[in-house]
């Protein structure tokens, strides 16, 4: 019951830091970028990569050895559509850590990175629809925990 309990708030304390990181980015992006904010921002993604780890790690352990075990999981399609969602915020995540891995020798000599409005446009662009489809995977969670839709 108690590891239950500990896995259980590493998953939840994980996704809320997943989420703080990736607000942090947007809220960044939106001000601009400057070259005091870079290295945050550069923290920032850093963090949104290891929290979102952690999220994955703790939810196998969850999904797998806690209450209800694989066969609920696997059984129901709303656990699916989160898998899927993260999977896609995952994929979507890639192009900015892309970039700001690229901006890593710029900022280590002290040069700010090249940023056009090209760029900037995709960036936010890419930074808001992560966090749309974040917000989405609770609902499914809800939907998952009180097995809507499931027959027995």
């Amino acid at each position: 019951m108690m590891a239950s309990v500990i896995w259980a708030s590493i998953h939840y304390i994980s996704i809320l830091f997943l989420f703080a990181c990736l607000f942090g980015e947007l809220l960044l992006w939106r001000t601009g970028i400057s070259q005091n904010n870079v290295r945050t921002l550069l923290r920032l993604d850093m963090g949104y990569g290891l929290s979102a780890l952690a999220v994955l790690i703790s939810g196998v352990v969850r999904a797998g050895w806690t209450e209800k075990g694989w066969d609920f999981y696997l059984a129901n399609p709303w656990f699916h559509g989160k898998v899927t969602l993260f999977i896609l915020v995952g994929l979507l995540s890639l192009y900015p850590t892309r970039v700001f891995l690229g901006w890593r020798k710029d900022v280590a000599a002290g040069r700010m990175p090249e940023i056009d409005d090209g760029l900037q446009s995709r960036l936010r662009g890419v930074l808001v629809a992560e966090l749309h489809l974040l917000l989405l995977i609770p609902i499914l969670a809800a939907m998952m925990a009180r097995g809507v839709g499931m027959t027995s």
